[in-house]
């Protein structure tokens, strides 16, 4: 395939400017990365990064289960006794992830206060059990805000507010009704309850 000159040009100028960014992106990775591993709790940062991942993907597994929402990973419709559990499931995983979040954010000022350093000492102990009261608490929030985001646009389309606001904003700026999404309930479910 051939290109005439205008598009070459057009074509270069982009490719030009991306590779620019990811060539200063490149080049100051290095630097962001120098200071943050010179801070006194990099390795309960390295941890966290490692246990994480792990701890969000069996927490969610959990949450889902105690909750009794086993139907997302069905991928099948809810039914109705989990839409009615949903209304007070809702606010209930709400609060979890306010306060675990809180929990979340005092005990990593406290890590960064008392830093969990690879040296020991009552500081870095102190300090690693605020990393590890960090991380436990991190995961749980994470594990319950992807729980609710999922849970919530599996019942109701257009839930979250935000989400239901920016689904709004693509319908006006393309006219597809996909966007508003929501889903006609089948009657013959409804009417076995």
């Amino acid at each position: 395939m051939r290109l005439d000159s205008g598009l070459k040009q057009i074509y270069w100028a982009t490719y030009g400017r991306s590779a620019g960014h990811l060539r200063l992106g490149g080049l100051a990775f290095p630097d962001i990365s120098g200071i943050v591993s010179r801070l006194p709790f990099f390795p309960a940062i390295v941890i966290a990064a490692v246990l994480c991942p792990v701890l969000i993907s069996r927490d969610y597994l959990n949450l889902s289960q105690a909750w009794k929402l086993r139907g997302l990973s069905a991928q099948r419709d809810p039914i109705p006794p989990e839409r009615f559990y949903w209304v007070s499931q809702k606010p209930r995983l709400r609060r979890i992830m306010l306060i675990f979040g809180i929990f979340s954010a005092f005990s990593w000022c406290n890590a960064v206060v008392l830093p969990a350093s690879s040296e020991v000492g009552l500081a870095s102990i102190v300090g690693w059990l605020n990393a590890l009261v960090g991380i436990l608490t991190l995961s749980r929030v994470i594990s319950a805000a992807i729980l609710f985001f999922k849970a919530s646009q599996w019942f109701d389309a257009m839930s979250p507010k935000f989400v239901g606001l920016l689904r709004h904003a693509m319908y006006k700026l393309s006219d597809n009704y996909e966007y508003l999404g929501p889903k006609k309930r089948d009657p013959e479910k409804e009417k076995v309850y």
